[in-house]
Order: C-alpha cells, then sequence, then structure tokens
C-alpha cells in the first residue's frame, strides 16, 4: 500500500531470537495534539488532519517502537497526506546498538538538529513484515483508507539522546509526512532513473516538500 524512502535504523537490523513485552503507549492524544511526558515533548499536528490511531510494539525484537498516525483523505479516503510520529529506542538488552543518520542531510529544525531524507516512491511494494510501516499500513486500511499508486514524502529524524548532533545515538524521534504524488502532475517514472534513483527532475519538488514537512510539525519541548 506505502512504499516510503529508508525508514529507522533499527529496522535495518536482523532480527533478534526474543521478543520484548511492550507496555501500551505513553503518548497522549488531544485532538490534533501529542504529549509524550516521559520524553518531555509536544507535537502538534494541522487541524485538518484526522487521528488514526497509535501502537507501540516490539521492533524486530531490538526496539521499543511506538507510533502516533494522522491522516488527510477525500470523500472516498483516499490518502491526500500522512502524519507518521514514531518514538522509538533501542532495548537496554541491545546496549551496542546505535542508530547513524550521518547519511541523511543535516539541517536545524525546532531549535535542534534534524536529519532528513526525501523522495518520491511507489505505494506497490509490500512492506517488511514486522516493521513500523508495516504497522502503520495496517492501521490505515482497519481504519478504511487506501493510498494513491505514488506518493512523495519526507523522513525527519532528531535523536533525542545526542544534544552535540552528531548523527549517532540509541533514542529518536521520527516524523514522516506523505503527499499524494499526482498532486503533482508528475509520475515516478519521470523522477526517477532505471535504478529508483531521483534525477534533477526531482529537484525542483525537493525543498518545497521539505518546507511543507517541516512547517506540518510543530515541537515544544518543556
Amino acid at each position: 500500500m506505502i512504499a516510503w524512502i529508508a525508514l529507522a535504523m533499527a529496522a535495518q537490523a536482523a532480527p533478534a531470537t526474543t521478543t520484548q513485552k511492550v507496555d501500551p503507549p505513553q503518548a497522549v492524544v488531544s485532538g490534533h495534539t501529542v504529549r509524550h511526558k516521559m520524553a518531555g515533548l509536544t507535537i502538534r499536528v494541522p487541524k485538518s488532519a484526522t487521528y488514526v490511531g497509535a501502537e507501540r510494539f516490539d521492533l524486530y525484537g531490538v526496539a521499543d517502537a511506538e507510533i502516533q498516525v494522522f491522516a488527510e483523505a477525500d470523500k472516498n479516503k483516499r490518502l491526500t497526506k500522512l502524519y507518521w510520529i514514531q518514538f522509538e529506542s533501542y532495548w537496554p538488552s541491545h546496549p551496542n546498538n546505535h542508530y547513524d543518520y550521518t547519511g541523511d542531510r543535516r539541517e536545524t529544525h525546532w531549535g535542534n538538529t534534524v536529519w532528513v531524507n526525501s523522495g518520491p516512491g511507489s505505494t506497490a511494494t509490500p512492506p517488511r513484515p514486522g516493521g513500523d510501516r508495516a504497522h502503520v499500513q495496517a492501521m490505515l486500511e482497519k481504519a478504511g483508507y487506501t493510498a494513491p499508486t505514488e506518493m512523495m514524502n519526507v523522513r525527519m529524524i532528531q535523536l533525542l539522546d545526542d544534544p552535540q548532533g552528531t548523527g549517532h545515538g540509541r533514542r529518536e524521534l521520527m516524523f514522516i509526512y506523505a503527499e499524494d504524488l499526482a498532486q503533482t502532475g508528475k509520475t515516478l517514472a519521470e523522477l526517477t532513473d532505471a535504478k529508483g534513483n531521483t534525477t534533477s527532475a526531482w529537484d525542483p519538488l525537493d525543498k518545497p516538500l521539505a518546507q511543507r514537512a517541516t512547517t506540518a510539525f510543530q515541537v515544544e519541548r518543556k
């Protein structure tokens, strides 16, 4: 249903042989506001978005992941925009695991270092079972949403235990903002080469999309 650029680094790790016990979601949602007391964060999305729901789960046996999802759609519940918020951290039982986002663009948003990756993609590629994308897709389908054939999205990462902005840490806050690619009048084939890499045709769309993504979320810390 939904295809994304690379997601959390924990999703690339080999599955562990044991499953961790997971508590209910910690964040509290009121209207268009998500408050996570333990992380000391308050996040707001546009009032035009509809809350889809939350899940907290053991991500491949290596990380604790909690997702909060909002969506915008047309009258037929076909997605036009998606707002995906994810709190994630490696389990203490994996003390040597660390995220590395130094391959992404380093920017400053909401007063903090943010690692940014963006691009268009097909929604036909099936998600990896048990992954965060699979959970989000299942939530959307359960709520009756369908995805357009192609979407473009921006992934934005803040490492909550990396105040120096090195790009390495064990606790992350991830935002994914996505839009229907058809709204641009372009197709995936026009924006990518035979290997799936974006071409110069993507450049005029990239910066405006990233700007909309960073303004789609308001982030406050205690």
